[in-house]
């Protein structure tokens, strides 16, 4: 159970103990109270908090597919599963509701890196769950101890992410699924290559950037360098290579 103290301006710090692949341990986390504004797509939504201000929730941990990229030639989708995944998230998120923000701090665009929890409900995994988003966890600069893994839900997202597998839900539904996952979408779209190596929550160790396809998809953990994946305690899968 998670055990909550007082903080400032609406915000507290909660003490979440886990097991599962990671082990077991308590690490502090950030939250901030909310209602929500509006749904934007099947990651990301906005909410006011308690002065009115507008803030942008990057919901982490979990990758929709798009629904209106913007690039040089104009703003383009993955649809329908990236329209598929916004209804999905309105369904859970509907204006006016109080929620709870666990704040991971601003991303370059802006963003509040966050996860959205509304009574008791975590949005992202439930998105995880419905198989409208795949997992996307990213290792902070410097690497990301089991503490920080935690702190992000990995084990609960990696689950349900593999639940929705298993049941070919939503973008892993067998009749339409999602053949390109949003980020090779992002890359392409961009005219941008992989750069960042990619890591086994399953099996802790990582390949390179261009061979994450190695990586199966609700296993996947990304590194900005593979100095972090080091750090992290994951070992390379091509030594041979």
């Amino acid at each position: 159970m998670a055990k909550r103290e007082s903080g400032l301006a609406g915000v507290v710090a909660v003490a979440v103990m886990w097991g599962s692949i990671f082990g077991t341990a308590e690490a502090a986390i950030k939250i901030r109270h909310a209602t929500v504004d509006r749904v934007v797509d099947g990651d990301t939504v906005h909410v006011r908090d308690s002065k009115n201000q507008l803030i942008k929730i990057r919901m982490m941990g979990i990758d929709s597919a798009e629904s209106h990229l913007p690039t040089d030639h104009g703003v383009v989708g993955q649809n329908p599963w990236g329209e598929a995944a916004a209804q999905s998230l309105q369904s859970i998120l509907k204006k006016g509701d109080r929620v709870e923000v666990e704040d991971f701090g601003v991303d370059k665009y802006g963003r509040t890196l966050g996860y959205v929890v509304l009574n008791g409900l975590n949005a992202n995994i439930e998105q995880a769950r419905r198989g409208q988003a795949i997992s996307y966890l990213i290792c902070p600069a410097g690497g990301c101890s089991r503490e920080e893994l935690q702190d992000q839900h990995a084990d609960e997202i990696v689950r349900s992410c593999h639940a929705a597998q298993v049941a070919g839900r939503g973008v892993f539904n067998p009749a339409n699924p999602l053949r390109e996952m949003p980020f090779e979408f992002r890359l392409r779209m961009q005219k941008r290559q992989p750069d960042k190596f990619v890591g086994s929550l399953m099996t802790r160790q990582y390949v390179k950037p261009e061979r994450y396809r190695n990586i199966p998809v609700c296993d996947r953990l990304f590194f900005l360098s593979e100095s972090d994946a080091k750090k992290s305690g994951f070992t390379p899968a091509f030594q041979k290579n």
